[in-house]
């Protein structure tokens, strides 16, 4: 009898050794499909969706290719730290990683929009690492499946902007650190430092979230610090070596790197704290969440940050966090409960409706995801029958895939169309044609409701990344950045002599070429762009005028 109970626990463990190496197996082979998958969903038409690169996109991507090409930015600073773009400073590590592409390939949609992808696909391998590490490779799967759908990441991966880049770099610094509680591994420890201290380095929001974030590693982890008190004391000191030339270049540029928040902060405001709990509570509302999503085109898509059939596997994923009093479910809710603080202390002046702000709450990505992937994997464990849990989950599968082809095909065939005037749709088109009849005009006046930002044109007229020089341009009048000392080449106290626009056309003497919004003259022009919907965008007009100076 005893050896025919040890042969059959024997048989027993073989067994369940043999399924959890084929479930493994599986596993890896669905993450190696998922990431090619979340890959094209980023990447395919990127130059169509958004619609056009705006000069935001087109700033990072020249300074990118810059520094490679000539060992200087467009300022003509050396291997800037941060990289100093229309009177502020930008995080670098986008800026540097997006240059490996447009250096080496030239500026144009896929060389701008490309590294957002590969880092938003990134994130996807990082969700199902850190998930995996605590909550099983099931649940791990799982979530790296949803963030793969995510509106909130899928939008951001999209745009050659620096802020996906805190996404996979938060995620990993969080992955090490629970893997390092369990293994015990210096390396995983100190790894996980390098990533905290690159979200500094990533984008500006992270220069509050990060020490959120470590505030609540601290809080949640206290006991297991106390236990691994040198180990952690090696994370904390390289950690502390990274944030270094980040706190050297605020002392040194303090006012000029802080002039960003200076102009959105809500401090600025006498009512900036019933302000605040006005944007906290609103990042955290449902319609936010699942529903609506950010007003602003620039940030939208239909529904919220998130798919809103998440939202009820969100709630029971909350319970479960709630209920089961494990570390990492309390590192999930204080996540939830701190991600909205950064950005409730901005707001815009000029775009009430840009909060709450999906931009700048970046760092809450991907938990309601994750959130979502414990609701799921619960609802279906409430389930008995094996034969019930596979209906379920192929219903709950099938919902999810359909919410996420509902808000595809809205960001595929209308996003393009609606957003267009917030992305500067035909603003190269219109600095192309200006460029191929300069030759036959005194001047070139650009209209300061164009907003062409002097790199935008040197990338639209074909120049090549370097130290931008305003005398490559003798024949433009710009007046949006004539403030700025390296642009005052462009003449944009000329500007001031006719102010407004209409007047180049009425009064300026000399052949004039005027590219404006539409709308600002009254006449025909010789040159005129429509966004998709019909909509006149920018005209162009000819003046020859008899006035004098």
């Amino acid at each position: 009898m005893i050896r025919f109970s040890e042969d059959k626990g024997y048989d027993s463990m073989l067994r369940e050794g043999t399924r959890d190496a084929v479930n493994a197996a599986w596993t890896r082979w669905a993450l190696w499909l998922l990431l090619p998958a979340g890959l094209l969903v980023r990447a395919a038409g990127l130059e169509q969706v958004p619609p056009a690169l705006n000069s935001d996109e087109l700033l990072k991507v020249f300074d990118g290719a810059s520094v490679y090409r000539t060992g200087r930015d467009h300022h003509g600073h050396a291997w800037p730290l941060f990289f100093e773009q229309s009177g502020e400073y930008s995080p670098p590590l986008y800026i540097y990683f997006a240059g490996l592409f447009s250096a080496a390939c030239g500026i144009n949609a896929y060389t701008a929009r490309l590294p957002s992808a590969v880092l938003g696909t990134g994130s996807i391998l990082m969700t199902y690492w850190f998930v995996a590490v605590w909550a099983g490779r099931k649940t791990g799967l799982l979530a790296a499946a949803l963030v793969a759908v995510s509106p909130w990441n899928v939008h951001y991966s999209r745009i050659g902007w620096e802020a996906i880049a805190l996404v996979p770099l938060q995620l990993g610094g969080l992955w090490l650190f629970v893997r390092w509680t369990q293994t015990s591994s210096l390396r995983d420890v100190v790894v996980s430092g390098v990533f905290w201290g690159l979200t500094v380095y990533a984008y500006p929001v992270a220069r509050l979230s990060t020490f959120l974030m470590l505030a609540g590693l601290l809080l949640v982890y206290a006991p297991v610090l106390r236990e691994k008190i040198r180990q952690a004391a090696a994370a904390l000191l390289v950690l502390t070596g990274m944030l270094t030339p980040y706190v050297a270049a605020v002392w040194q540029n303090g006012e000029a790197m802080q002039k960003r928040w200076q102009f959105v902060s809500i401090w600025n405001r006498d009512d900036w704290l019933p302000l605040f709990f006005q944007h906290y509570f609103g990042h955290l509302s449902p319609r936010f969440l699942f529903l609506t999503g950010n007003e602003n085109s620039l940030h939208f898509m239909a529904g919220g940050v998130a798919l809103g059939v998440l939202l009820p596997f969100f709630v029971v994923g909350l319970i479960v966090l709630i209920r089961n009093r494990r570390r990492e479910h309390w590192l999930l809710l204080f996540w939830l409960l701190t991600f909205a603080i950064p950005s409730s202390l901005t707001y815009d002046r000029y775009d009430p409706g840009s909060m709450p702000n999906a931009l700048r709450s970046i760092n809450g990505n991907p938990l309601l995801e994750i959130i979502g992937a414990v609701g799921i994997v619960t609802a279906l464990e409430w389930i008995a029958h094996p034969r019930w849990v596979r209906f379920a989950g192929g219903i709950v599968t099938g919902a999810v895939l359909i919410n996420a082809a509902a808000v595809g095909y809205d960001y595929a065939v209308r996003y393009p169309v609606y957003s267009a005037p917030e992305w500067q749709y035909g603003l190269k088109e219109a600095v192309q044609f200006v460029e191929s009849r300069q030759a036959d005009y005194d001047r070139i006046i650009v209209s300061h409701q164009v907003r062409l930002h002097p790199v935008a044109l040197a990338c639209f007229a074909g120049r090549e990344p370097g130290p931008f020089r305003g005398a490559d341009f003798p024949k433009y009048v710009l007046p949006f950045y004539h403030y700025t000392p390296m642009y005052r080449d462009f003449r944009g106290m000329e500007y001031e002599r006719y102010k407004p626009v209409a007047r180049w056309y009425t009064l300026a003497p000399g052949r004039n070429l005027i590219l404006v919004k539409a709308g600002e003259i009254e006449g025909e022009p010789v040159w005129r762009i429509s966004y998709p919907d019909g909509t006149p965008a920018y005209e162009v007009f000819e003046s020859r005028g008899e006035g004098r100076y």
